[in-house]
């Protein structure tokens, strides 16, 4: 006996077998964590160094080369970059998301090796470069906490209280995987503020200042004194531990006099920073932190328990001091899963009301919507065997499947009804017909399945967002064909009874449908003899979608509102963060009236930046770009200092650059010609209208002092030339000497430096001396010129190659592919011979993400086709069945071109889809053909009555699918863009996809019946093309 002929007879079994799916799927449920997107780990490493006062160009050529050098022999690397600056150089390395957790496990200490080896950094670097983990398991849904004092606090108390006494509790919140902050300050640091003429009058060099600092800060172990009866460890105290601890330490005794730090210095705490950040909280000044939970975490649970960890503390804040979360993005998660759990009932109710009213009875409707409880719950199974999250992608899958698993049981349910219309009992009707059933559904469920299956085999962004989604989808479509096999042919044989007088509505519709069923094969006849005529139709409307495509903008992911806008400013060249302080009321004033917004976190540091919170969504009647827009006019028209550019902040860190990124490299050394192309690049830019504040890194726009040494007049002088330099960097580059280890357990570091005061111009100069080998005090500008110039602030390299990096803010309305067309057409030829070009930021991950897809849906084309030649035994009717797939994405793209929507993730996971589900009805025609023609009827004979038998149940299921993609179609609220996108693709698609199946594959299948029985290659692999040749 056959699987569902068991079931039949056994139907206490079918049932268990069901009960069972849906219990382990509902104990499943209960552990899947929540995210907005699949988890997305790119492998890649982050090693940082820094010198304090060094010039970026010192940075370049003295720290970037050793870098690059450390890092050039690493396998797997696909981009490699470094950005010198002031006092730091980064370098990021990439590795392609192919390499396994424990490839990417060595190349990371291979690197940290390298690094380790180098020995030939400058002297003045202090600490080592730090090698860090830029792909760890930290998710970008943030929360940013504020904290407003309005007590006797100072800024340095506020800022100590939230690093040392609030932030240590956040971090044992469980879930959170870290906590950034506090910004709006700077920690505490020791100041030893020198003074340049007692130090003259004492004849204290700096160099004897640091090595003091240096040597009572310095930490040793002495070991244990071993007794007769007890051991006693001995516990060196040496270590400063306060202020006044450094004020008293001697720097050398003369002739009886002990001079003292104290004594050439003032030493106070102080900020470590002489220029701390600000944030101000609309208008008044703040300081924030900002959590992250751990990606393997449920970003809604961790928020909660954030939220109640600051409901404790505020209890015992100090007075005055207030905190609030101010943003939240699981509240942004936590509603975009909502409304994708809504959408899902009306799929339901919609796919519902489409079975009862073509079914005719609820008892017979019953059979094929019980699939859907059973399907969508177990699939909660797999997602949990599988490491799956509920997530906006994995939703939309379980929406489409319930326009998916119905379909089986439909075909199984119409064909055992024909039987009994035929005058089989139930009990026959249902094991025939079921029987009957097995291929189609099997054949049906493999193909859907096959659409996907390439995934597993691909890695990367675009792979891993739609490996959740399609296995989602893949194995509901599976559990539903073992549940067609199993529990509806069972319910078919116990719940189907002849109906003797059906509903006077369900007349009605039989009636139309028999109508249109006539009507329908006598407009089939007449295009067996229009194939010609067909085939260009077909051709002119492939054609119009390519024209529709090439039309239609291109973009990574839609911008979702997720209630939260990032403003970034420029502001004139060379102006320093006390600009910026005194302007920034000017900023804010931009956000101040507008109705949407309700708070605006304004930051100062290099830059300044803006983040503005949204209110609710049911509070504001306007969207988020659509108040990007009108904060992008209002700073246009109003804003004098500074230009702003506005954009949404993305979800969960996917689509997170909004802006143009362009590397410029070159294999010579040539700094000038670079500079002359990227100048002449960023002027062919500025000529295209969908860009903005197009700048290059090469920009010679900081203001510097270049100083030279003379080392013959140091020579002559009788003056060590390190004692020049040591005296150089530690009157004016806040030399960190050493850390203080206080009482209050923190550690803190010791920096050294001339007067704040005396830092505001290079007078200072004058003032600083050192000895000679006589004794003699020389003034420092004896050794030293002074000259100003201007120069790059930042030097980058771009795979071992010195670069400039272009980059520019898309104007409201333009996507990246639309840039990438125009720079593709005018940057090639502006270059010289040793440059060339590469992309960053959104623009390289749309084309990455394009390049996937297209290999994937070329394999996926692959796939299906070995399948279903493997199923039907023969290589041309997968060809009959495939016809319909570029006709069902012409009513897809155009779909999409109509409503305005452009091609997107989204919409290209839905084109994929349709590839499987627009096969299953050609499927269903070709396998009832293919039966006729055994009975020995005609080509022609055997279509006609395939497509009148089969009409149906195609319409049917089409209507299932359509109506339970329809309410993605038509969504709103948090999340919708991509819903509405994968919608549209879905209803145009399947619209198209049906219409065409039942005229195309007919016709084809008639058109290439002789091919068929020609079929030479399924021939000779059988062996009956050699068998034909020898007999």
């Amino acid at each position: 006996m056959k699987l569902p002929e068991v079931c039949i007879r056994h139907p206490v079994f079918a049932s268990v077998l069901s009960i069972a799916i849906v219990l382990i799927g509902l104990f499943s449920f209960q552990k899947l964590a929540i995210q907005y997107f699949p988890e997305h780990n790119s492998p890649q490493a982050t090693v940082s160094a820094k010198i304090d006062g060094a010039s970026a160009d010192f940075m370049s050529r003295n720290v970037a080369t050793r870098l690059i050098n450390s890092a050039t022999g690493l396998e797997n690397v696909e981009t490699m970059t470094t950005d010198c600056v002031q006092g730091g150089c980064t370098l990021k390395v990439k590795f392609d998301d192919s390499i396994s957790d424990v490839d990417y496990a060595n190349l990371m200490n291979k690197l940290r090796s390298s690094i380790e080896a180098i020995v030939d950094f400058p002297p003045s670097m202090v600490d080592k470069p730090t090698v860090t983990d830029d792909s760890s398991d930290k998710s970008s849904a943030s929360n940013i906490i504020t904290f407003v004092n309005k007590g006797d606090m100072t800024p340095q108390q506020m800022f100590d209280y939230i690093s040392q006494q609030i932030k240590p509790q956040f971090r044992h919140v469980e879930g959170v995987g870290a906590v950034y902050g506090p910004y709006g300050g700077a920690s505490k640091a020791v100041r030893v503020w020198l003074n340049p003429d007692r130090m003259m009058a004492l004849n204290v060099k700096a160099a004897d200042v640091v090595t003091t600092l240096s040597s009572y800060s310095s930490s040793f172990t002495v070991g244990q004194i071993i007794g007769e009866a007890r051991n006693f460890q001995i516990n060196p105290v040496t270590q400063v531990k306060s202020v006044k601890d450094v004020q008293d330490l001697v720097i050398r005794v003369d002739d009886g006099n002990i001079i003292r730090i104290k004594d050439i210095a003032d030493v106070k705490m102080g900020e470590n920073s002489l220029t701390p950040s600000v944030l101000k909280v609309n208008g008044e000044t703040a300081m924030s932190l900002q959590i992250l939970p751990l990606k393997s975490e449920n970003p809604v649970d961790v928020a909660a328990r954030v939220k109640a960890e600051i409901t404790k503390m505020q209890q015992h804040l100090p007075q005055g001091l207030t905190m609030e979360m101010v943003y939240n993005q699981a509240d942004f998660i936590q509603a975009a899963i909502d409304e994708g759990f809504h959408t899902l009932i009306e799929a339901v109710f919609l796919v519902s009301i489409i079975v009862v009213l073509f079914l005719g009875s609820l008892r017979i409707a019953s059979i094929p919507i019980i699939t859907i409880p059973v399907c969508i719950i177990g699939v909660f199974a797999v997602m949990s065997y599988l490491g799956f999250t509920i997530n906006v992608l994995t939703i939309l899958a379980i929406i489409l499947a319930i326009g998916l698993v119905v379909d089986d049981a439909i075909v199984v349910v119409e064909n055992c009804y024909r039987h009994i219309e035929e005058g089989d009992t139930p009990f026959n009707a249902a094991i025939k017909g079921s029987q009957e059933i097995i291929f189609p559904v099997i054949a049906m469920t493999m193909t859907l399945a096959a659409v996907y299956l390439p995934i597993g085999l691909m890695s990367g962004m675009t792979a891993d967002l739609f490996r959740q989604f399609a296995f989602t989808l893949a194995a509901s479509v599976i559990i539903s064909g073992i549940v067609a096999l199993t529990l509806s042919p069972m319910m078919c044989a116990y719940l189907i009874k002849p109906i003797a007088q059906q509903p006077k509505w369900f007349v009605k519709v039989d009636t139309k449908l028999h109508q249109l069923s006539e009507a329908y094969v006598k407009q089939l006849a007449k295009w067996f003899e229009r194939k010609k005529i067909m085939a260009a139709m077909a051709l002119a409307l492939i054609a119009l979608s390519g024209a529709a495509i090439w039309s239609m903008p291109q973009v990574l992911l839609p911008t979702e509102d997720t209630g939260f806008i990032d403003g970034s400013s420029e502001s004139p060249t060379g102006v320093g963060r006390r600009y910026h302080v005194k302007h920034n009321a000017e900023l804010n004033t931009v956000m101040e009236g507008n109705d949407s917004v309700a708070a605006n976190l304004s930051y100062i540091e290099a830059q300044p930046t803006n983040h503005i919170l949204l209110k609710p969504w049911g509070e504001r009647t306007k969207t988020a770009a659509e108040v990007v827009a009108e904060l992008t006019d209002k700073a246009s028209k109003t804003l004098s200092a500074y230009s702003m550019s506005f954009s949404v902040r993305s979800a969960d860190g996917l689509n997170a650059a909004t802006n143009l990124v362009l590397e410029i490299k070159t294999v010579d050394r040539d700094k000038k010609q670079l500079t002359e192309t990227a100048n002449t690049i960023v002027k062919k830019l500025n000529d295209y209208p969908g860009l903005t504040k197009v700048k290059s890194s090469l920009l010679r726009d900081q203001l510097r002092y270049d100083l030279t040494i003379n080392r013959n007049a140091i020579i002559l002088s009788g003056v060590a030339y390190t004692d020049v330099t040591n005296a150089l960097s530690t009157f004016l580059g806040s030399l960190k000497a050493a850390d203080l280890q206080a009482d209050d357990g923190y550690t803190y570091p010791i920096r050294v430096q001339v007067n704040r005061k005396d830092l505001g111009n290079f007078d200072i100069i004058d003032k600083l001396y050192v000895a000679s080998e006589s004794g003699q005090n020389i003034p420092l500008s004896e050794f030293v010129s002074i000259k100003q110039v201007t120069s790059e602030s930042t030097f980058k390299t771009y795979m071992g190659q010195d670069s400039a990096e272009i980059t520019a803010t898309l104007m409201p309305g333009v996507t990246a592919g639309e840039v990438r067309d125009f720079v593709d057409a005018n940057i090639p030829s502006l270059l010289q011979d040793s440059q060339s070009y590469a992309y960053a930021g959104i623009v390289k991950e749309l084309t990455d993400s394009q390049a996937g897809t297209q290999t994937l849906f070329l394999m996926a084309l692959v796939f299906i086709y070995l399948i279903l030649a493997a199923q039907f035994e023969s290589f041309v009717d997968p060809l009959v069945i495939l016809l319909t797939v570029p006709l069902c994405i012409v009513g897809a793209v155009l779909t999409l071109w109509a409503f305005g929507q452009s091609l997107n993730i989204y919409s290209q996971i839905g084109l994929l889809t349709l590839v499987g589900l627009v096969t299953k009805h050609g499927i269903l025609l070709v396998e009832f053909a293919n039966e006729q023609r055994k009975l020995g009827k005609s080509a022609i004979e055997s279509a006609c009555h395939s497509a009148q038998s089969r009409l149906r149940p195609i319409l049917m299921t089409s209507l299932t699918m359509i109506l339970g993609a329809l309410p993605l179609a038509f969504a709103s609220g948090p999340g919708s863009l991509g819903r509405i996108n994968i919608g549209l693709v879905l209803v145009g698609g399947l619209i198209a996809g049906t219409f065409f199946s039942l005229f195309v594959v007919p016709v084809a299948y008639v058109g290439m019946s002789k091919l068929r029985e020609k079929d030479v290659l399924n021939s000779l692999l059988s062996g009956r093309g050699w068998r034909k040749k020898n007999h």
